[in-house]
């Protein structure tokens, strides 16, 4: 990315699962990928959902992760 010229300009990140919790871990997860990323925890938005009892997410077999990145010209 670094030397293709372009720099991220926002992480949009969706987690869905229904255990364990992210609420509890959300600002250290922005703190790890904000390190690893070598950008600041404000361009970070990161989520967490569940889908009550439906499907393999709900039934706690399965967890998804949707992300949209947003990539800027330097």
């Amino acid at each position: 990315m670094d030397e293709a010229g372009y720099e991220l300009g926002n992480l949009d990140a969706t987690l869905i699962l229904q255990r364990p919790k992210v609420s509890p871990h959300k600002e250290a997860i922005k703190a790890n990928l904000s390190a690893l990323l070598g950008v600041d925890t404000s361009v970070l938005n990161l989520k967490a959902k569940t889908h009550e009892k439906v499907d393999s997410l709900g039934e706690n077999r399965s967890i998804a992760a949707h992300t949209v990145v947003l990539l800027m010209k330097k």
